[in-house]
């Protein structure tokens, strides 16, 4: 049975067209780059993430002011690779990846 989840205004019925709709985003500005900022994508992002860490009790280290896509080196050697995700920028100049699947996930389990 899928679990159902809304973000903002968008609902999905299940966490598979949560991901691919966020991937879709992903894709979006891994093509054109920049921010994402000021726009109906920044804030259905802005509130996955901030709902992602209210659930897991992951610490908010400032205000989000922007995302951006980049490709994210993950492991080493033979198991290792790349991938495409999302980093958040925050107002006190800081960054962090973040993962779509995880936080997905997260709010699908409430």
């Amino acid at each position: 049975m899928p679990n159902p989840l809304k973000v903002l205004d968008h609902s999905f019925e299940s966490q598979m067209k949560a991901e691919q709709f966020f991937y879709g985003i992903r894709d979006k500005y891994l093509a054109i780059g920049g921010d994402i900022k000021d726009s109906a994508d920044f804030d259905l992002l802005c509130e996955l993430y901030v709902k992602y860490c209210e659930y897991t009790d992951w610490p908010l280290p400032a205000s989000p002011t922007a995302f951006y896509t980049r490709n994210i080196a993950r492991g080493v050697g033979p198991k290792g690779g790349t991938t495409q995700g999302f980093v958040v920028k925050f107002n006190n100049g800081s960054e962090q990846e973040f993962s779509a699947k995880r936080s997905i996930r997260a709010l699908a389990s409430r």
